[in-house]
């Protein structure tokens, strides 16, 4: 569809504006750049912003990563990813205080983390109890917390629930095990 004259003109003060905005944020906000090859810069703010938060950045990083492609907004614990490509590939992401009440409600315990991951790479209950070393029975029960946790009842809603929140996200790249049915 083409647009009249005036209406470029508009949109091109549009963009001038967003690009002018951004530059302002990236002095004043935590802003964190994140290239194709997986390279990155954060500025002075979002250092402080990061470790204030206890976070790893290349843990920040990884995560970014693997929802970026698909995602405008993360939320990861209490905070709030804003996530904007650019032309050439890169993102930028400004790192925000979640409001009150926007993150998942539920912590997991390391045992449970480990058992979600596996639990989203399609992983039986055997598989997952041979991963970790673990009888099935205590898999089934850490399982029941997850469940219990999210407020759900299934192995898919557990899986949706912590990918769409952001509290678990899957490196790109890694190949998925099938499940055994």
């Amino acid at each position: 569809m083409t647009v009249g004259a005036a209406r470029t003109s508009e949109m091109v003060l549009r963009a001038r504006m967003a690009i002018r905005g951004l530059d302002m944020a990236l002095d004043r906000e935590p802003a964190l750049f994140i290239e194709q090859d997986g390279t990155h810069w954060l500025n002075e703010q979002a250092n402080f912003f990061v470790a204030e938060k206890g976070l790893s950045c290349e843990d920040l990083v990884e995560r970014i990563k693997s929802g970026g492609g698909r995602l405008r907004e993360i939320l990861l614990q209490d905070i709030r990813l804003e996530l904007i490509g650019l032309p050439g590939g890169g993102l930028l992401v400004l790192l925000k205080n979640a409001p009150r009440g926007a993150g998942p409600k539920f912590s997991l315990t390391p045992k449970e983390r480990q058992v979600l991951i596996m639990l989203i790479k399609g992983l039986s209950n055997k598989q997952i109890a041979k991963g970790l070393k673990m009888s099935p029975g205590t898999v089934n029960s850490h399982l029941d917390n997850i469940y219990r946790k999210f407020g759900c009842s299934g192995r898919l809603q557990a899986c949706l629930t912590a990918l769409n929140k952001g509290f678990i996200c899957l490196p790109e790249g890694k190949k998925r095990q099938k499940a055994a049915y």
